[in-house]
Formats: structure tokens, C-alpha cells, sequence
């Protein structure tokens, strides 16, 4: 997609602070993080929610990148590990939210959850 913010960092258009990348997947640091670990990790092809998916060759990877990531940052004991769609969804493209470690709003109903 064109205008797609995901897309340009996939294509390089836009810097990110890349922590994993192969052929299918890449992930990286939030930029507004709302816990000590967040990354987003999303298919390289732009997918515009779960709704949209239309095969799912990519989703593997996916598992398996998000499965490296808690294993590097090491929060196998607490993570969370989330999709958000329509209004909850901020970017029009499928992406996971990777969170651990120390969370900004420890009060909040979602991170007791």
C-alpha cells in the first residue's frame, strides 16, 4: 500500500530500530513503548488487518519470530502477546504487539489480564 507507514519501513523509506528481519517477517521497536520490552512484528506484505488474510503462509513465521524475540529479550516467565483491529487498530497494517518485562501502567485492567 502507498501511503501504508508499515510499508515504508518494510521498503527502508522510513528508519526503524530493526530487531529481527527475514524473507516473510520483520519486527521492531515501538516508537511510543508502553512497556520495557515492545516490538511489533508484522508480515512484510502489507495485510491490511486479520480480517483481510487471505492464506496464511506468512503466519508461521510470524510464530516463530515472536518465539525468538521472548527467548532474546528474555521474558519467557511474562509477556504479552496481542492483535488489534478496527477502531483498536491504529495502523492499517496486520502487526503483533510484543510486550514484557516492566509495564508503564501496571494499574491498567489490561495488564492485569
Amino acid at each position: 500500500m502507498k501511503d501504508c507507514i508499515f510499508c515504508k519501513i518494510v521498503k527502508g523509506e522510513v528508519p526503524s530500530k530493526k530487531v529481527l528481519e527475514n524473507e516473510k517477517v520483520i519486527a521492531f521497536k515501538n516508537i511510543h513503548p508502553v512497556a520495557e520490552v515492545h516490538l511489533l512484528i508484522m508480515p512484510k506484505e502489507h495485510i491490511e488487518s486479520i480480517m483481510h488474510i487471505q492464506n496464511s503462509d506468512f503466519f508461521g513465521e510470524l510464530v516463530m519470530a515472536a518465539k525468538e524475540l521472548i527467548k532474546k529479550n528474555n521474558i519467557e516467565n511474562g509477556y504479552k502477546l496481542m492483535f488489534n483491529g478496527g477502531k483498536y487498530q491504529a495502523i492499517p497494517h496486520l502487526h503483533w504487539h510484543l510486550l514484557g518485562g516492566k509495564l508503564e501502567d501496571e494499574s491498567d485492567i489490561l495488564n492485569q489480564t
